[in-house]
């Protein structure tokens, strides 16, 4: 269940993403979620604008993935979309990773409007077994909520991904006994192959450890202006 007190920042963006323009908002659906192009292949943009009003809905009040299945499954029969939702995999993974998008978001405004007084950001996972490698090797950095390194690596950073960050002040910093990280880890890139619009897998160069179409920052995308 999307939690039930109401994120306004994490609402407030996808009320932005739907106030785009017909012919933009799809294009910014499908670079700057280049994570959705696999999903988002067949679908109009009245199906696309009518699934970002159904994760705004589940967004506002508080709705469960098994609500948005069957939004889902009646906006695709309405559109006439022929994609694959077997045992409704495509319409959860829609919610999961919307959902973390749109809250990710909220969260770096929120961060923006309270850094001069809590600057530092520590990287934070989930602890337990499922968290890739690459993740666990940030846990516990600290650095500066301007660092660029938050640009590309601010979470999720991937399809499932747990991990958050901790906005900290520098009285924090004193009383948990914790350290400003010297120096930001290495922004390394590595090719991997993600699927393109026309259904085509292509190479795709993105930091190491994050997935294609997460090393963007989505709270820093001024939408209205896109």
């Amino acid at each position: 269940m999307v939690d039930s007190v109401k994120f306004n920042e994490a609402i407030n963006f996808l009320r932005q993403r739907l106030a785009l323009p017909d012919g933009v908002w799809l294009k910014l659906f499908q670079e700057a979620d280049k994570a959705a192009r696999d999903r988002s292949a067949g679908m109009s943009e009245a199906m696309v604008r009518d699934i970002l009003e159904a994760v705004l809905t589940a967004l506002e009040e508080g709705t469960t993935v098994e609500t948005f299945r069957d939004d889902f499954d009646a906006i695709a029969t309405a559109r006439g979309w022929a994609g694959d939702n077997t045992v409704g995999w495509r319409s959860a993974l829609t919610f999961r990773v919307m959902t973390a998008q749109a809250m990710a978001a909220g969260r770096w405004r929120q961060i923006q409007r309270l850094k001069a007084r809590r600057p530092w950001l520590r990287y934070i996972t989930a602890g337990d077994h499922r968290v890739r490698d690459a993740h666990k090797a940030w846990h516990g950095i600290i650095l500066s909520a301007d660092d660029p390194w938050w640009q590309t690596h601010f979470p999720p950073n991937g399809f499932n991904c747990r991990c958050h960050v901790q906005q900290l002040s520098d009285r924090d910093l004193k009383r948990y006994g914790l350290n400003v990280t010297p120096e930001a880890p290495s922004r390394k890139t590595v090719i991997r192959f993600a699927r393109g619009v026309d259904g085509v897998r292509k190479p795709v160069e993105v930091p190491e450890g994050i997935d294609p179409g997460f090393a963007v920052n989505l709270g820093e995308m001024d939408i209205n202006s896109a």
